[in-house]
């Protein structure tokens, strides 16, 4: 994925893009009742309702918020809070910044922007989060700090993958067989050896037609989407498996572990090392 400009000129990026500083982590347990109505800080918020029922406004979004619903807060945004039922929650302060180290203050550069309430499909993974976050939340380490960012990350690559994927299956409703063709080539041949002029020749049209329509059916660049597919597979490979980085490039369509390893980091802004590490909590 890269960055794009705003039609402001700001430069705008998927929250799975950008690197979270956590500065504040606490769970509050059944708490009954919020010590201000309203808060409005320099740092962005994020709530995880566990339990409990509660009403919210952050800037233009209101509504009630209840168990597995997630709320983000944007820096300097008012956000309004009444207490319905007595709540379970964690709370997080944070700072983002960019892949250049520019910090983001406006939820005008996100696309998507999961500011107000949003939800995770994955409830499963989405618990297992949360209890990952609930070893951590009385841990000053240094090894707990970096977790709870690499939690905090995970949880924005889970939330745009999610997003990336309901975008997708409304755009595959388009009928186009030679595009379903060529998503189909491209899955089949994604972990070895892949020549996409071969492909655009096989569904004869040029290399930019193949591209520009596939792109406009399916959102992402034939190319992007192959690294998708891999690092899908590195991925997984990585968390249950001991095997090496070489041996897991040559599995996934990747000439060496150097080369994959400068891929991943540039795609999930962490190596593969530290992913397998962060994971093994």
């Amino acid at each position: 994925m890269v960055c794009m400009r705003s039609r402001l000129g700001m430069e705008t990026y998927t929250p799975a893009q950008l690197n979270p500083q956590l500065i504040l982590l606490a769970e509050w347990v059944r708490k009954e009742a919020f010590l201000h109505q309203m808060v409005q800080v320099p740092v962005w918020i994020l709530f995880y309702v566990i339990q409990g029922q509660f009403q919210y406004q952050i800037g233009k979004h209101e509504g009630v918020a209840g168990p597995d619903d997630l709320l983000l807060c944007p820096p300097h945004t008012q956000f309004h809070r009444h207490m319905i039922r007595p709540s379970t929650f964690l709370i997080m302060n944070f700072n983002w910044f960019s892949p250049q180290g520019e910090r983001i203050e406006s939820d005008r550069q996100l696309v998507p922007s999961p500011v107000g309430k949003f939800v995770i499909q994955d409830m499963q993974r989405l618990a297992s989060t949360y209890l990952h976050f609930q070893k951590l939340v009385d841990r000053i380490d240094s090894f707990a700090l970096e977790r709870r960012n690499f939690l905090l990350q995970d949880l924005w690559q889970l939330y745009t993958w999610e997003w990336d994927c309901a975008q997708r299956d409304l755009r595959e409703q388009v009928d186009d067989p030679l595009m379903k063709r060529a998503e189909q080539l491209l899955r089949h041949h994604a972990m070895g050896r892949l020549s996409l002029k071969s492909i655009s020749s096989e569904l004869r049209l040029s290399a930019v037609q193949f591209t520009r329509r596939f792109k406009t059916v399916y959102g992402t660049s034939p190319t992007d989407y192959v690294t998708s597919l891999r690092l899908s597979k590195v991925r997984t490979l990585l968390l249950e498996t001991q095997l090496t980085l070489n041996e897991i490039a040559s599995q996934c369509g990747y000439e060496n572990g150097l080369y994959l390893s400068r891929v991943f980091s540039q795609k999930m802004n962490i190596s593969p090392s530290q992913y397998r590490q962060s994971h093994h909590l």
